[in-house]
């Protein structure tokens, strides 16, 4: 059984050793893309941009340094995609709504 055990362990590290950089290369372009918007949009809601800015950042750190490394990885990768997913969003043309006479 502890073959199996210290087995897994491996496995697992390997696992979190290629999804980590993986993960902090997409959080980076998020947040890459998070600070260029708050500069660019500077009349728009700047100050709940800094606030998720700062509570992301702050939440990737104490991962980092707290957890595993696959933890990280996958935080960083959902939290990536999650800007991902709302920059392919905003894009999208607005669907225009039909008045009713």
């Amino acid at each position: 059984m502890e073959g199996f055990i210290e087995g897994w362990d491996q496995l697992a590290y390997i696992f979190g050793s290629l999804i980590r950089p993986l993960g902090s290369l997409v959080f980076g372009i998020m947040i890459g893309w998070l600070t260029t918007s708050t500069f660019l949009d500077a009349a728009r809601e700047w100050q709940l941009k800094i606030a998720i800015f700062l509570g992301v950042l702050g939440a990737f750190i104490c991962l980092h340094i707290y957890s595993g490394l696959a933890t990280t990885g996958l935080f960083a990768l959902g939290a990536g995609a999650a800007a991902v997913f709302l920059v392919v969003r905003q894009m999208q043309p607005a669907k225009k709504k039909e008045e009713k006479k």
